[in-house]
């Protein structure tokens, strides 16, 4: 066992609390710790709770003293992004439009985490109203000079400085995916409809997702056993059973067949990015899956190019909407951020309409390549270069999300798995993406580099490194 509890991964955390080896109090302030040691340079909290984790952790260690059942992740602290309502608790989107606001409910992830016996740890950082891949004020704990990604930043940055185990973030563009990529963990961008957007403050909801992160991608699916499920109060929630989420890798996988959609993905690519994330699909070939490159769809060029811009146009007039309600509090906002908003004022209903169209196009279009091909995911690396070194004089920047976005559009669920670390000694994220009914196995995939890789076991040099 790690010399602290707050490097363990969740399901090791999860087997020495069900021994009694670890108790989670010991858990929690371990983790506090932890905090105090890493935060004044990561700054990755816009709010902490150690009360509320410690008297979860407490509830937790007494009941299993007593032999009383309790839930699955019974004393286990979370951080939870800051677009997430949490009653009693700020919640603030990453923005001064919502500086004292305190909801009288909760988000549904956090009530069902908060179910199953975890306790609040805090509120991660969000790029304003998760509109942006920068997440300032917080700092990249594999190099304080560079972004973690955002927009959920704070989630990433708190989960590879080892300040908490198990996190949750949101995706619209590659919200959770880039941040994963950028700081060295895991997450699953799910079906849009898989995991409850109840109490999350949106976006744009025909790309908004809700969803898990953690060091390893065997806590993901943890996770997701507990996250995912319909909730009638968003409509947008599936009504079927759940994916049978996988506990441990495929030791064989003849026969599965992953694509490369080289001039979509792989071209334009860091080198020093692309080579790691070659190195990790080899491990995938070693136990008997197939490379196979391939085409873009037909209409890849005019769905991608920013002069149609499908995703922009369809994410800002969303937006647009959501926000037009706070137009008097616009001085509020960042400049980079108010103008992304207004960005939405131009847009028409034909071109919101003839976006929609096109997006139906790019669905179909990958459905029926990856189904004529036989193909079990699509590869490429997360992120297209190294996170960007942060700037205080300009509009924050983050990685750019080219990457990332097509599997939004396309709403297919897709992930980021830590793929190794390049010779900058910066952590790099392998984005694998497949058919929503497939997402079960997808996972098993990610599953299977990283507990071969372990780079869970390895994070930053420490808590302020520099490459």
């Amino acid at each position: 066992m790690s010399d602290s509890a707050a490097d363990l991964s969740l399901t090791e955390v999860l087997q020495l609390l069900g021994q009694r080896k670890l108790s989670a109090r010991e858990l929690v302030e371990d983790c506090l710790r932890r905090i105090d040691l890493a935060e004044p340079a990561i700054r990755a909290f816009v709010t902490r709770t150690p009360d509320l984790a410690l008297e979860a952790a407490d509830r937790a260690d007494q009941a299993r003293a007593g032999g009383e059942p309790v839930g699955p992740l019974a004393g286990v602290p979370v951080a939870v992004k800051d677009v997430f309502l949490t009653k009693g608790v700020l919640t603030t989107a990453g923005s001064q439009v919502l500086a004292t606001y305190v909801p009288a409910e909760d988000a549904a992830v956090w009530e069902r985490l908060a179910a199953a016996g975890a306790g609040m740890l805090g509120k991660t950082t969000t790029h304003e109203f998760a509109y942006g891949t920068a997440s300032t004020p917080t700092a990249n704990p594999w190099d304080i000079r560079r972004t973690p990604g955002g927009s959920s930043g704070g989630s990433a940055a708190a989960l590879a400085g080892r300040m908490v185990p198990i996190a949750t973030g949101t995706d619209t563009g590659g919200s959770l995916r880039i941040p994963a990529a950028a700081c060295g963990v895991s997450t699953l961008r799910s079906a849009r409809g898989r995991i409850s957007r109840y109490g999350v403050i949106p976006l744009s909801p025909s790309f908004d997702v809700a969803g898990p992160m953690a060091r390893r991608m065997l806590d993901i699916s943890i996770l997701m056993r507990v996250l995912a499920g319909h909730d009638p109060r968003d409509p947008a929630t599936l009504d079927e059973p759940c994916p049978a989420y996988p506990l441990e890798p495929p030791r064989d996988l003849t026969g599965t067949r992953i694509g490369l959609p080289i001039a979509m993905s792989w071209e334009h690519v860091d080198e020093r990015i692309a080579v790691v994330c070659r190195e990790a699909l080899d491990l995938l070939v070693s136990r008997g899956a197939e490379l196979v490159e391939i085409e873009n769809p037909p209409n890849a060029k005019v769905v991608l190019e920013k002069s149609t811009g499908v995703f922009d146009t369809i994410n800002e007039s969303e937006a647009h909407q959501i926000h037009d309600a706070l137009v008097l509090h616009s001085h509020l906002y960042t400049p980079q951020v108010r103008e992304r908003v207004r960005k939405g004022e131009r847009i028409s209903r034909q071109r919101y309409d003839e976006a929609l169209r096109l997006r139906d196009h790019w669905t179909r279009d990958w459905r029926q390549l990856m189904l004529s091909h036989q193909l079990d995911a699509i590869a490429h690396p997360t992120i297209d270069a190294a996170p960007p070194l942060i700037d205080h004089s300009r509009p924050p920047k983050g990685p750019r999300i080219r990457l990332s976005v097509p599997w939004s559009i396309a709403d297919f669920p897709a992930l980021s798995v830590p793929a190794g670390v390049d010779d900058r000694g910066l952590p790099v994220g392998l984005s694998l993406a497949t058919l929503p009914e497939r997402e079960a196995d997808l996972v098993a995939l990610a599953i299977v580099i990283d507990e071969d890789l372990q780079l869970w076991r390895h994070g930053p040099p420490t808590s302020t490194s520099v490459s």
